[in-house]
């Protein structure tokens, strides 16, 4: 995974950095703002500054993180289709290992952003910060969800073409799915030891994709 806090353009990019780093050697549990401040190239006093805790300063760098991606996704500059999209989604939520290269998720901070939405249950900050989350990756995948559906109808053979019937999937149920399943298979990821059901699970995904995409209405 590449690094997002390589090149710092301020400080407070440069602490976000060193929680970064810190978090993804010593887990959630384990990590105090001593151990950010050791990553941190400037004075370790300037974390205290800034956060009043670790809690504090990992909301941050959640938030951070998310309004990158965010951002990123808003600029429609996609390498990979709509489907490939789906496909790279679910590879990377529940068998992160197999995206190799500088663009696949690092298993450690998949294992870490576990621990931080298990601080959910308590703590009004990060609830508040996974509800957001929740809500921006729905849409890029509601929004990828009908863009394949689209995709798929345009390539298909005149007589294989279905028009909008009653029982038309909505692609905002689609993304709800994917994304409850993403959000297991990390879970599950993150907690076991064993990686024999990451295949069978992607599979299964993708079965499940290709029996509801022509039933998806891209125009909806």
């Amino acid at each position: 995974m590449k690094d997002p806090f390589a090149e710092p353009a301020d400080t407070r990019e440069a602490i976000l950095g060193a929680a970064f780093r810190a978090l993804c050697e010593h887990g959630y549990a384990d990590l105090t703002i001593s151990r950010i401040g050791e990553e941190f190239d400037k004075s370790p006093s300037l974390v205290y500054h800034h956060y009043d805790g670790k809690d504090e300063l990992l909301v941050d760098l959640l938030g951070f993180l998310l309004d990158d991606f965010e951002a990123s996704v808003s600029r429609e500059a996609f390498d990979l289709t709509p489907r490939e999209r789906l496909d790279a989604y679910v590879a990377a939520t529940t068998d992160p290992d197999s995206i190799a290269g500088a663009h696949g998720p690092d298993g450690r901070f998949m294992t870490v952003i576990v621990e931080l939405r298990a601080q959910a249950a308590t703590d009004d900050a990060y609830r508040d910060h996974f509800d957001r989350s929740d809500r921006v990756f729905g849409a890029f995948l509601e929004r990828a969800v009908r863009e394949a559906a689209a995709e798929r109808r345009d390539e298909a053979r005149p007589e294989e073409r279905t028009e909008a019937s009653d029982d038309a999937v909505p692609a905002a149920e689609v993304a709800s799915t994917l994304q409850t399943l993403a959000t297991g298979g990390m879970l599950r990821w993150a907690t076991t030891t064993d990686r024999e059901w990451t295949g069978d699970t992607r599979r299964g995904i993708r079965r499940y994709l290709e029996t509801v995409l022509p039933r998806v209405d891209p125009d909806e």
